[in-house]
C-alpha cells in the first residue's frame, strides 16, 4: 500500500501545479493571526450589488471608519443548546464571543446555556431583559424557532447558525464545511494502511450529510479505480458512551483512520487513547489528540459575526442573507497537517485545497449513487449550492452503517440564567 501511494503521489503531482503559501499549511493558526486594532473599526467594502470586494489574492477588502457615525450600543446574547465551551462547536463560538468584545470597542456579550428548543423563547426573553439587542443562536436545532422569535421581536436583531430563512432582522450562517472535509478525506485515504476508513457522525450536526459525503468524495481522489471501504456509525455528540461504542466498533472492523463528524471532544480524545489516527470537526485537534491527529476542519465564525454586528452598530441597512462562507473566505478552515502524516500528504492535499480556495472543485459531480444503489447525481451533472444543502443521503462506498443513537429521555433544561463574562478577567458572573 505504501509503495502504491508513493507511485500515486508522483503521478498526482506530475499532473498538477503545486501552489505554495496558499494551501492548508498555516490555516490552523490563522485564528490567532487575525489582526485587530483596539481603537479602529473596519467594514467590508462592497460593490453596487452588496457583494464583498476582494483583492488580487482573493482576500476581502476592508476600510477603516475614520469618521464614525453614531454608534448603536451593542449587547449580544448567545443561546447554547449545551454548555458554553462544552464541545468543539461551542468552543469556537466562545472564541468568537471574546473576539467580538476585543474587535468592537464597547460591545458586551453574555450567554444562556443548556437551552432546549421549547425554552428558546424564554431564553430570548431573558437576554432581552438583560439588555441584549442582538441574539445569536449557536445551534441549527433552533433554526425554525428563531424565525418565529425574529417575527415577534422586531427591535432585536437575530443571527442563526443554521437555517434557510432570513428576515430584515434575521441573518443566517450555513457554511461550506464539505469543502474542508473533502480535503480531509484525501488525507485520510492517503494515510490509511488497511484502506478501511471509519466515520462516527452526529445526526444533529448542521449539514452532516454533505460533510460526510464531501469527505467520502475526497477519499475517492486517491485512486480512480479502487476506492477505500468506508464504514459509518451514528452517535449523538453529547453521549460519550455512544461515541465510545461507535469507535470501538469501527476499530474492530479494521478501520485505521477515524473521521469524527461530530462536535464531541471525547470522540477525538478517545481515538488518541486508542492510538488510532483521527480527523475531526475541531479547531484544537493538536490539543485533543497530539499523537494521532492527521488534520481537521472547522468553522471560523468571527468573520461572519463581526461583519453582521458592524452592520447593526452602524445601521448600514444591508439585507441579511444566508451566508455560505467557505474556504475562500476563510470561514471554513483546515487544520495544519500533523508531522505524523505520511510523506507527501501536504503536497497532494494542498492541490485540492487550492482548487477549493479558487472555487474550482466539482465535489458533487456524477455519477454518484447512494448506499441503496440509487443514482443521486446523474453522470456529468453537478449539484448546485441549494442541492448540496439539501443532501440527505450517504454515498455508495459506505459498506457498513450502524446506528448507536438512543432516544434522549427527559432532557434536563436550562436554568435560564444569563451569564456575563469579562474576558479581561476571565471570570463569569451571573447577571442581576
Amino acid at each position: 500500500m505504501k509503495n502504491i501511494k508513493k507511485r500515486f503521489l508522483s503521478l498526482f503531482l506530475a499532473g498538477c501545479m503545486i501552489i505554495t503559501g496558499t494551501g492548508c499549511a498555516g490555516d490552523g493558526d490563522a485564528e490567532n493571526s487575525e489582526a485587530t486594532t483596539a481603537n479602529t473599526d473596519y467594514v467590508t467594502v462592497t460593490d453596487e450589488n452588496g457583494e464583498a470586494v476582494t483583492d488580487d489574492s482573493g482576500q476581502v477588502v476592508t476600510s477603516s471608519l475614520t469618521e464614525l457615525p453614531p454608534e448603536l450600543e451593542l449587547k449580544v446574547g448567545f443561546i447554547y443548546s449545551g454548555t458554553a465551551g462544552g464541545d468543539s462547536a461551542s468552543e469556537v463560538f466562545e472564541s468568537a464571543r471574546a473576539e467580538i468584545e476585543r474587535s468592537l470597542n464597547g460591545a458586551k456579550t453574555c450567554y444562556v446555556e443548556n437551552v432546549l428548543i421549547s425554552q428558546f423563547a424564554d431564553a430570548t426573553a431573558e437576554l432581552v431583559n438583560a439588555g441584549c439587542n442582538v441574539v445569536v443562536s449557536t445551534s441549527n436545532r433552533f433554526a425554525n424557532v428563531i424565525y418565529e422569535e425574529a417575527e415577534a421581536n422586531n427591535k432585536v436583531y437575530f443571527i442563526s447558525f443554521g437555517g434557510e430563512r432570513t428576515r430584515s432582522n434575521l441573518a443566517v450562517f450555513q457554511g461550506e464545511m464539505y469543502k474542508g472535509s473533502y480535503v480531509c478525506g484525501l488525507a485520510a485515504a492517503f494515510n490509511s494502511d488497511s484502506n478501511i476508513l471509519g466515520i462516527v457522525a452526529d445526526p444533529s450536526v448542521m449539514s452532516v450529510y454533505n460533510i460526510v459525503d464531501g469527505y467520502i468524495q475526497g477519499t475517492k481522489e486517491l485512486n480512480d479505480k479502487t476506492h477505500p471501504d468506508v464504514r459509518l456509525n451514528w452517535a449523538w455528540g453529547y453521549s460519550d458512551e455512544e461515541n465510545k461504542q461507535a469507535i470501538d466498533d469501527l476499530v474492530s472492523q479494521g478501520c485505521d483512520v477515524i473521521f469524527t463528524a461530530t462536535y464531541s471532544k471525547f470522540a477525538v480524545q478517545y481515538c488518541e487513547e486508542l492510538g488510532v489516527k483521527v480527523i475531526g470537526l475541531a479547531h484544537n485537534m493538536p490539543e485533543l489528540a497530539p499523537n494521532t491527529y492527521l488534520s481537521g476542519c472547522y468553522y471560523y465564525l468571527s468573520i461572519f459575526l463581526i461583519d453582521q454586528l458592524r452592520n447593526v452598530r452602524y445601521a448600514m441597512g444591508k439585507v441579511p442573507s444566508v451566508y455560505m462562507g467557505g474556504v475562500r473566505e476563510k470561514a471554513v478552515r483546515v487544520i495544519d497537517f500533523s508531522e505524523t502524516c505520511r510523506e507527501g500528504t501536504v503536497e497532494i492535499c494542498d492541490v485540492l485545497y487550492q482548487l477549493a480556495f479558487e472555487e474550482k472543485t466539482l465535489i458533487f459531480t456524477g455519477e454518484v449513487k447512494d448506499t441503496d444503489g440509487v443514482v443521486k447525481i446523474e453522470k456529468g451533472a453537478t449539484l448546485n449550492a441549494d442541492e448540496i444543502i439539501g443532501i440527505d443521503w450517504i454515498a455508495d462506498n459506505v459498506s457498513v452503517e450502524k446506528n448507536f443513537c438512543s432516544p434522549q429521555l427527559d432532557p434536563v433544561g436550562s436554568n435560564l440564567i444569563v451569564y456575563e463574562s469579562d474576558f479581561g478577567v476571565g471570570e463569569a458572573n451571573t447577571a442581576e
